[in-house]
């Protein structure tokens, strides 16, 4: 519902849980209709390992559609615009359940036209319904809750994301083939659907219903003369290529490099998943310790950091070695992921939030998904070429140290953010009381 003043502390209260709620729903949903079991599907089509990545790039490439977020909040408000969104990007996973069954009646170049068209209008929807979802969560928080609300939904959708991802597992063991994995997702889609009960649920004000009227053009100016917005940009292309060059492609290795099945490949997004639920509650925690913008480079550093520990992997399967990576890239992406959003809350105006958050999104999103997509298929190809050997994991291991080398530079930019007015009251309170010291 949209209202005309402030919500009241029992609006917020509500909004919160609705907020606790839907993101329960889509924990359950998206594990059995997100990248990780796209990935399988397209290995068990036996898609090339570009297209593979190519799937991981569509998180971020479907945010070409996130101007419809913006066009939809103007008429309907911010929350029923998400809703709307919702609906439609479930309607669209059933394209991939398609996928699965062409693939089983033996029309593989259906069935990968399917899975591509499927997971992008699965992404894209996604984005335009999470278009204005900053300045939501903006709007149903405080200054002093806002952290605290963020890690705790974060954590929460990771939760159940668990739970999903077990069930899964355990069901892939006793049950395999394309056809399962076709009927995971049609369940994943139905369960996504429910969640949009909740999310229309959510209060908000007028303030944001209102931004997403005024035409982009006279607010462009604005945000290209904010450095703070520009850095952020800049910050959030880097961390989101990494994200693109360096999880999807760890499926590849357990698939095609060491030869897991799909359930003991799912045993390692388990890992993951298990770890950015943990790191999810922590977040919130960490930036106020030591500041969002501590957290996004620390988060960076351990996302590289990924590259090297894959080039030094084994030749044969040592289970807890090959988790580390997975353990790594779920604290990386939830921290950053959170430390960014944090960030921006705190550095960008209201009234600007809903322009800023467009661009934020369109560029560190759709942007970072182009070049992804087309960057880690070249490295693909490279190393696969300059790999003589008859395993394909050389190949995988060349792949992760050339995409860690060309990530490394996202460090200075990343230094670049401004500092938070959280960090500069602790450095001159510092600064301060050494002054005292040496006066003394």
């Amino acid at each position: 519902m949209i209202c005309k003043g402030p919500l009241t502390p029992a609006q917020l209260a509500s909004s919160q849980r609705n907020y606790y709620a839907a993101s329960l729903i889509n924990g359950l949903a998206y594990m059995c209709l997100g990248e990780t079991v796209l990935g399988l599907v397209a290995v068990q089509l036996n898609c090339p390992d570009y297209i593979v990545s190519a799937l991981g790039a569509m998180v971020f490439f479907g945010f070409l559609l996130l101007p419809l977020g913006k066009m939809v909040t103007a008429r309907v408000g911010a929350a029923r615009s998400y809703s709307v969104f919702w609906l439609a990007r479930n309607a669209a996973a059933l394209l991939v359940s398609l996928a699965a069954l062409a693939g089983i009646s033996g029309r593989p170049s259906t069935a990968m036209a399917l899975l591509l068209t499927g997971a992008f209008f699965f992404y894209g929807f996604r984005a335009a319904g999470v278009a204005m979802s900053q300045p939501l969560v903006g709007n149903i928080t405080t200054e002093q809750d806002r952290s605290r609300v963020i890690g705790i939904n974060a954590g929460i959708f990771y939760v159940s994301c668990l739970v999903s991802l077990v069930t899964i597992s355990l069901l892939l063991t006793f049950r395999k083939g394309l056809g399962v994995l076709g009927a995971i997702v049609a369940v994943g889609a139905t369960l996504g659907f429910t969640a949009s009960f909740f999310i229309n649920r959510m209060d908000e004000t007028e303030s944001i219903r209102d931004a997403a009227r005024k035409p982009i053009r006279g607010e462009v100016g604005h945000v290209f003369r904010d450095r703070t917005l520009m850095w952020q940009l800049a910050a959030g292309f880097t961390v989101n290529l990494g994200v693109i060059l360096l999880v999807p492609t760890s499926v590849l290795v357990l698939k095609r490099g060491y030869g897991l099945s799909d359930a003991q490949a799912l045993l390692f997004a388990l890992v993951q998943f298990g770890t950015s639920a943990a790191a999810s509650f922590l977040s919130g925690w960490i930036d106020t310790r030591i500041g969002a913008r501590k957290a996004l480079l620390g988060a960076f550093l351990v996302l590289v950091a990924i590259g090297p520990v894959w080039m030094l992997a084994p030749d044969g399967l040592q289970p807890l070695y090959t988790a580390l990576p997975f353990l790594m890239a779920g604290a990386a992406s939830i921290i950053a992921l959170n430390a960014r959003m944090h960030y921006f809350l705190q550095t960008i105006p209201e009234a600007r939030q809903v322009t800023g958050s467009m661009f934020i999104w369109v560029v560190t999103g759709a942007g970072s998904g182009v070049v992804g997509m087309l960057l880690s298929g070249a490295l693909l190809e490279i190393a696969a070429r300059l790999n003589a050997a008859d395993s394909p994991l050389p190949g995988y291991r060349l792949y992760f140290g050339l995409a860690s080398l060309l990530l490394i530079g996202g460090v200075w930019i990343i230094l670049r953010l401004p500092l938070l007015p959280c960090e500069e009251r602790r450095i001159q309170e510092r600064n301060l009381s050494e002054g005292q010291e040496v006066v003394s």
